[in-house]
């Protein structure tokens, strides 16, 4: 059969409608395909949207329970914080009410000393003087425990001066040389030059001082020595009170700011006092911008360290100056 144009192109026609069919099927093939992908993928969104529904109810509800949690600690913290107050009031009032006959007690005491009821023999003399020195104990707790009082309901007042420091720390001298004696301490003593100047609370200051070394002196062995000396830096200076006394080992170096704390608890201790003196001189060192810090080694000693600031406008810059007040106490309180 001979070949025409027409039987030509009838053959290109149906080679074409051929290849049509098959891009046609190849494309209805991939939106089959395409389609299950989209129907997995909205299952699959619809799944983690209800996943999201779910959450957020249960955020929902965890946040309900978050709000009456902080409202209950919140109830619980401003009836803390009543409690606290009241006893610190109480306390303020039982202080007042028990220094009033102790003070009664000294006064008598000290006009039976004087013999202004009649003489007294040696030893009506020696029991005053165990009533003294059992009032003035007694107040001194009390003290401590109303100072305490007040740094945990924050209403002590700081009066924040320029203090000039080789002053201060040279008064310590008066204070502390009479327990000094009756121990054989070697007290040793050096402060800055008297250009240098710290921006804080003489009294509050003084205080914590006083702490320290009464502190390390109570704790150090007859015989011993105490020392207190200074480090400036730029912009704080830093007093440093070293005994060689028994040591804190080093699970108990932040216990022992902590009230009422006293390591060597119980019947047969040789110490007395509340347990309160560190926790003051801490709380008193913090709320005018310093601290107190404790390095020690058993058997060796312990040094406490108050860091407070510096007050640049009077402080000279020549500031390494470190000049020794007593050389050596012992000689001065007639001490061996």
């Amino acid at each position: 059969m001979p070949f025409t144009f027409a039987s030509v192109n009838a053959v290109i026609r149906a080679v074409r409608m051929s290849r049509h069919r098959e891009v046609a099927a190849a494309r209805m093939a991939a939106l089959e395909e395409s389609n299950h992908l989209l129907q997995a993928q909205a299952r699959q969104l619809e799944h983690q949207t209800n996943e999201a529904r779910e959450l957020a109810h249960e955020l929902a509800l965890t946040n309900e329970e978050l709000r009456a949690v902080i409202s209950e600690a919140k109830k619980a913290w401003a009836a803390a914080d009543s409690a606290n107050r009241s006893k610190a009031e109480f306390l303020t009032v039982m202080s007042h009410e028990l220094r009033t006959p102790l003070n009664s007690i000294g006064g008598y005491v000290d006009l039976l000393e004087m013999e202004l009821r009649g003489p007294l023999t040696d030893a009506q003399k020696s029991d005053l003087g165990r009533i003294k020195r059992g009032q003035l104990h007694l107040l001194g707790i009390i003290n401590d425990i109303l100072n305490f009082t007040r740094l945990e309901v924050t209403e002590v007042k700081y009066d924040i001066v320029d203090v000039p420091l080789r002053a201060l720390i040279a008064d310590l001298d008066a204070v502390v040389s009479s327990l000094a004696r009756a121990k054989s301490l070697t007290y040793h003593c050096e402060a800055p030059a008297g250009h240098v100047y710290a921006r804080t609370d003489p009294d509050k200051l003084r205080q914590i001082m006083i702490n320290l070394v009464s502190n390390a002196m109570k704790f150090t062995a007859t015989g011993g020595r105490i020392r207190v000396s200074c480090t400036l830096k730029n912009k704080s200076i830093s007093i440093h009170v070293e005994d060689n006394g028994p040591g804190i080992p080093d699970d108990k170096r932040e216990i022992v700011f902590e009230p009422f704390v006293q390591l060597d608890r119980g019947l047969t201790r040789t110490n007395d006092g509340t347990g309160l003196g560190l926790a003051i001189s801490r709380g008193l060192a913090r709320g005018m911008g310093g601290d107190i810090e404790l390095r020690s080694d058993v058997g060796v000693g312990s040094v406490f360290t108050v860091t407070i600031p510096l007050a640049p406008t009077r402080t000279l810059s020549d500031k390494g100056s470190i000049i020794p007040i007593h050389a050596d106490r012992s000689e001065a309180t007639g001490m061996v």
